[in-house]
């Protein structure tokens, strides 16, 4: 509706224009009747000229030549077809507007100096109003053009933007849950199979292993909410009561657990680090001992995570746990190992 209406407008501008330049150069009568059609019908033109620009262009030059050849009072060549090559340009055909409106001037000029008008006075006189008048037509198209062009591809890089944010986003909740829960369902895992194993021989380790099943399912629940509570509000934190709740598990897991933790070395990349690791050895690792460290050194977090494990340890593969994390550390600005030590298995970060 508001095309229809500019183009309504842009027509109708155009044959007032050429209307008014009609009325100052001569009278009424039969020839002024002809040359009033002749300025609406080029006014009519722009209707058209969003889905067929180059055809009014062509239009709008012939309609002008049959004017003249009529014999109706002149009306310039510039001002008539102005709204024609603006919209060509707007449209893309910036050559075939150029080469029209160098065409039109050279038709005009020449004929003019052919009949023996003045050369000051057509090509200095007019000629410059004429070509300044056209240059401006094409280029204010040209701009009009480029602009839309820039804000097309300003809103797709915005999109593309905001998908990007949306996958980041996507991919940090990701991590957030896998780090949280992960290591307390691991906890729930090996405890069921304890009580598994013990259910026929030793029913009190059995249930004792349940209980361990319990408070792990139960603190999986207390991280879940923690962790969209903290994605709600956009802080991360972590203690040492955190920590100190993962050697917890490992040992009721059987893990001999030797840890050197400093309290000030307690960050939220260093504690997701040491989790999962912890998780990966109670999932994988066949030891029973696990060297843990934790602590500033020259101005770097050192996370460390080893156990005793034979034969693949806590990753042969490096699997979604450790991938997770070391993008997470590499984000952060720091160095992720992972693998054999031909004593167990190994995580170490330095962050």
């Amino acid at each position: 509706m508001r095309e229809r209406l500019v183009d309504t407008a842009v027509a109708a501008g155009v044959a007032a224009v050429l209307a008014t330049i009609v009325s100052a150069g001569q009278g009424g009568g039969r020839a002024g009747a002809v040359a009033y059609v002749w300025a609406a019908g080029l006014g009519a033109l722009m209707f058209w000229r969003r889905r067929h620009a180059l055809l009014v262009l062509v239009l709008t030059v012939l309609g002008l030549f049959a004017y003249y050849a009529a014999g109706l009072p002149a009306i310039g060549v510039a001002v008539p077809v102005a709204a024609a090559l603006y919209a060509a340009a707007e449209s893309g055909h910036r050559r075939a507007s150029i080469a029209v409106a160098a065409g039109v001037l050279a038709v005009s000029m020449g004929y003019r100096l052919f009949d023996g008008q003045s050369f000051r006075y057509v090509v200095v006189y007019e000629g410059i109003g004429h070509v300044a008048l056209m240059a401006a037509a094409i280029t204010l198209g040209e701009l009009v053009r480029a602009h839309r062009r820039i804000s097309r591809l300003t809103g797709r890089q915005i999109e593309l933007e905001a998908g990007r944010r949306v996958s980041e986003h996507n991919l940090a909740l990701s991590r957030e849950l896998h780090d949280s829960i992960g290591h307390t369902l691991t906890i729930a895992a090996v405890h069921t199979n304890v009580a598994r194993q013990e259910s026929a021989r030793r029913p009190e380790a059995a249930a004792a292993a349940l209980d361990h099943v319990a408070e792990a399912v139960s603190e999986a629940l207390a991280q879940l909410r923690g962790t969209v509570r903290e994605l709600r509000s956009g802080r991360a934190a972590a203690s040492s009561d955190d920590v100190e709740s993962v050697l917890s598990a490992a040992r009721a897991a059987g893990f001999h657990v030797r840890a050197d933790v400093e309290a000030n070395a307690v960050t939220p990349v260093a504690f997701r680090v040491l989790r999962e690791a912890v998780t990966n050895a109670l999932r994988h690792s066949d030891g029973r001992t696990l060297d843990i460290e934790l602590r500033r050194r020259d101005g770097e977090l050192l996370v460390r995570v080893t156990d005793d494990g034979t034969g693949g340890g806590a990753g042969s593969e490096e699997g979604a746990g450790l991938t997770g994390l070391r993008e997470r550390v590499s984000e952060a600005g720091g160095r992720f190992e992972a693998g054999p030590t031909g004593q167990g298995w190994q995580v170490r970060a330095h962050v």
